[in-house]
């Protein structure tokens, strides 16, 4: 019954309303679900998985965006995600952008959002997060738009936060908050991976940290971010945020905020191979944008990545997508040999 009402509620009604209206509806259903979940009992399967040391029963996972306030990680995991990205949380709670600020691009198979880290802040999350959690969750952190100390900014929310959620991923690349993307820039980077790599160290149990690049960068900023990564203890990358880019359009035009989905394939996989046959062996690749099927899967972790995250695709079909891509990856392990993801991993590059 649930499942029905999933589909019904993902593909049916939700994608004729307004977005963020439909967003909020779907948030509320979770809530109500999130009351009624159990922790599953997960068997042998081809689809089980290391990430950074995290066990997964699949490497398909939620992308941030979706549970800006750690509101509804174990009703997304009950879904079949087999681990779910929160946030993007800032220290201080914010409204975002001015509506309207999330578009549908049916056409494209595509969204736009502008929606600039609207969210309750570290507080609120810090309290709503401390629950049981059913799987691997991890954490989006960003900085406020009106921060005048960016770099603190990422310190605080991470100090706040990161034992609380299994991974922490360092936001530095959404075109929704002005001026954010020049963080990605080496020396300022290193000086926000320094400071969280420090109070890591500190923590009884130290987390596994991540850093969410863009897709539109030069080969030359992509190897200067991976080196500063490399050399401050990040556990990997996540390939990629949103682009701004409207020549990836079937019919450019221009837009504000950022663009997922189908057109961010080719950029988010072009950026994925540069880092698969530059980075260390011990660095981990999460791969985003673009995914619509068990193949653009598979392609993903051929090319290198551990794991990929998925949102545009959840938007547009809804929540049994997701357990038809995981039964249809198999297949597409078992059928080239393989008894495990690992063995798929980087497959093309090696």
């Amino acid at each position: 019954m649930l499942n029905i009402l999933h589909h019904y509620l993902g593909t049916k009604i939700l994608n004729r309303i307004e977005p963020e209206i439909s967003h909020s509806i779907a948030l509320c259903y979770l809530r109500l679900l999130n009351q009624f979940v159990r922790k599953k009992k997960f068997g042998a399967s081809t689809l089980k998985t290391q990430i950074a040391g995290m066990e997964v029963p699949s490497p398909i996972g939620l992308a941030a965006g979706f549970d800006k306030n750690a509101e509804v990680f174990n009703a997304t995991l009950s879904l079949g995600f087999g681990f779910v990205e929160v946030g993007t949380i800032t220290p201080y709670p914010q409204t975002g952008n001015s509506k309207p600020r999330l578009f549908r691009l049916p056409e494209e198979e595509a969204l736009i959002n502008k929606m600039g880290f609207n969210n309750k802040g570290m507080l609120y999350a810090s309290k709503v997060a401390r629950k049981q959690k059913l799987g691997v969750v991890g954490v989006n952190l960003g900085a406020n738009a009106k921060s005048i100390d960016r770099i603190l900014d990422y310190t605080l929310v991470f100090e706040f936060l990161a034992q609380l959620f299994d991974y922490v991923t360092i936001n530095v690349s959404s075109p929704n908050t002005k001026n954010l993307r020049d963080l990605q820039k080496p020396e300022t980077l290193e000086k926000i991976l320094q400071n969280v790599s420090s109070i890591n160290m500190s923590l009884k149990k130290k987390v596994p940290i991540f850093i969410k690049i863009a897709p539109d960068l030069s080969i030359n900023n992509i190897t200067e971010i991976l080196n500063v990564c490399e050399e401050n203890n990040v556990s990997g990358l996540i390939a990629t945020n949103t682009t701004t880019n409207p020549s990836t359009l079937k019919k450019p035009t221009h837009f504000e905020g950022g663009l997922s989905g189908k057109p961010l394939m080719n950029p988010s996989n072009k950026i994925l191979k540069i880092l698969a046959k530059r980075k260390n062996a011990s660095t981990v690749l999460i791969g985003v944008g673009g995914i619509f099927s068990a193949k653009d899967i598979y392609d993903k972790i051929r090319m290198g990545a551990s794991a990929v995250q998925i949102y545009t695709s959840f938007v547009f079909h809804g929540p049994r997508h997701i357990k038809k891509m995981e039964v249809e990856l198999e297949n597409l392990l078992i059928n080239d040999g393989y008894s495990s993801i690992d063995g798929a991993v980087g497959a093309l590059i090696r």
